[in-house]
């Protein structure tokens, strides 16, 4: 993963914080307008993020936002885990994810050393206990993905940071009705919980994604600019061709 810290590091945690607090429940109000203004606001946040990240956190975040995208869509309408309050994917969720890359990679940099064990330890505790008392039979599995991700990431600290942001999101959104999880999974017919413990989990899936494919983007990127110098160049060398003909 990149170093996000040249972007105003500062300000990124607030205004992340703020966007959420603040969002999250004019959203549950219900109002026509909510919506449309949460999502307004959104992604007025993750431009200017992006506008003050190096490029390569800038395509960290727009690998995020695609991402998050394909992954919302396919759990929430392929594989029915949960729904939003107007059973829509509200134009704000895929902007908000990359606001919490953003300001999970922040937090995660200050974050002491035994957090990735706390959290784990943790989060193992949880989803056992759940699968012992059949309320979250779910949960085991993404209990050792989430074990997976840290023992495997080059910064367990993000993974852990963004495990405990994702479920304090998540408790936030769902205790405000602006959206629910389905405590049966449809596809296997699992028990869970709304919110899920280990939601964080997947929000984990999400940064490995990400980092897997940001070195693809890059060379492809790189790819693209050295053709465009390429034709430039060659553009430019035809007129002193011509003339000395």
């Amino acid at each position: 993963m990149s170093d996000p810290r040249p972007a105003p590091t500062r300000a990124v945690v607030p205004l992340a914080l703020a966007v959420l607090a603040i969002g999250i429940p004019l959203d549950a109000t219900g109002a026509w307008w909510a919506q449309p203004l949460v999502s307004l606001c959104a992604w007025a946040s993750l431009g200017w993020i992006a506008a003050g990240a190096p490029t390569a956190h800038r395509v960290e975040l727009a690998a995020c936002v695609v991402l998050a995208t394909a992954g919302e869509l396919f759990l929430k309408d392929v594989w029915g885990l949960y729904e939003y309050r107007l059973g829509n994917l509200p134009l704000f969720i895929p902007a908000g994810h990359a606001i919490v890359y953003a300001a999970a990679s922040r937090l995660s940099a200050r974050a002491p050393q035994w957090i990735p064990a706390a959290v784990v330890t943790g989060c193992i505790a949880a989803v056992g206990y759940g699968a012992w008392q059949d309320y979250d039979t779910f949960g085991l599995g993404w209990g050792l993905a989430f074990l997976g991700f840290v023992r495997y990431s080059a910064n367990p600290r993000l993974c852990a940071t963004l495990f405990v942001f994702a479920l304090a999101i998540e408790t936030y959104g769902t205790a405000l009705g602006g959206w629910r999880y389905y405590t049966v999974e449809p596809w296997f017919g699992l028990t869970t919980t709304n919110p899920p413990i280990w939601i964080g989990a997947i929000y984990c899936t999400l940064e490995t994604l990400v980092r897997r494919a940001c070195p693809t983007l890059a060379r492809a990127r790189g790819a693209v600019a050295g053709r465009a110098y390429a034709r430039s160049a060659a553009s430019a060398a035809m007129p002193s061709r011509l003339s000395d003909r």
